[in-house]
């Protein structure tokens, strides 16, 4: 057995609207379908412009005892106030295309960002932290 890839990453946030905007007007994501069509305040699905659905969104508010268990079933249980930023995950890096777009982007939306150039890889990154405090680095390995 080997790992091959990874499938994606789950988000579980109070802060559906802005977790949603960050991930579908900044990297531009695609909110698609989710099995079993629920409810759009629990969550969503986003997919990479391969049709993979790389981040999954999962929604709760501390105020609503039966989701919050459900997610804890299903998921596992977490202390909602450990709920924020990587944890003991430093990042999450995601291979990308159109740096400057990018660039433009992080400009135009008000998102802070910073730049770093590996130069022994040839490989531009960029890095913004998501509205629950996540940090994503985006690598372009673009000539």
């Amino acid at each position: 057995m080997s790992i091959r890839k990874l499938e994606h990453f789950n988000i579980r946030t109070e802060r559906l609207h802005e977790t949603l905007a960050f991930y579908t007007r900044l990297l531009q994501l695609t909110d698609g379908p989710r099995p079993g069509n629920p409810p759009r305040e629990t969550g969503a699905w986003l997919y990479d412009t391969d049709g993979v659905p790389i981040v999954h969104v999962a929604a709760f508010d501390r105020n609503d005892e039966t989701r919050i268990a459900w997610l804890n079933n299903y998921l596992g249980e977490r202390d909602l106030d450990s709920l924020n930023g990587s944890g003991a995950i430093d990042h999450i890096a995601l291979l990308a295309e159109g740096y400057d777009d990018m660039l433009e982007r992080c400009r135009t939306l008000g998102i802070a960002y910073r730049e770093r150039l590996v130069a022994a890889l040839n490989l531009r990154q960029i890095f913004v932290t998501d509205p629950n405090g996540i940090s994503i680095e985006l690598n372009y390995r673009e000539a």
